[in-house]
């Protein structure tokens, strides 16, 4: 009888340590679901954002690419304009007024760019005495 009790309690603690065991076994396998899963989102969240900014630089690309795009720098960064347009200056407040012209010579200057192909314009600007 007593070996018998002796076998019972040897066998209780062989399967609570069996059960301790894989309860630390299974808490560690979802310990690394769940960091699996985390990076998992984490990588589907970069890809979204990815994917997000390609689709911004296509759309960028392709206005850039536009005709209206090309017009527009070329007016803003090179001072072009069609044949058909007139361009006005307007002063801005602040801006200094040129002291060495009076209005009448500005206007005498711009009907005289205006009727002047442009190499006599820089020619003008570059080398007159006003």
């Amino acid at each position: 009888m007593q070996s018998q009790k002796w076998m019972m309690r040897i066998f209780l603690l062989f399967a609570l340590g069996v059960t301790a065991w894989a309860g630390f076994v299974s808490w560690g396998q979802l310990e690394r679901h769940k960091r699996i899963t985390d990076e998992v989102n984490a990588l589907e969240k970069q890809a979204k954002d990815i994917a997000l900014e390609n689709q911004t630089l296509e759309e960028r690309i392709s206005y850039f690419s536009t005709r209206e795009f090309r017009e527009q720098e070329a007016r803003q960064k090179l001072g072009l304009k069609k044949p058909e347009e007139t361009v006005v200056a307007i002063k801005e407040d602040g801006e200094e007024e040129n002291p060495k012209s009076d209005n009448q010579s500005n206007n005498q200057l711009i009907e005289t760019k205006e009727e002047q192909p442009n190499f006599q314009k820089w020619w003008a600007l570059f080398f007159s005495k006003n």
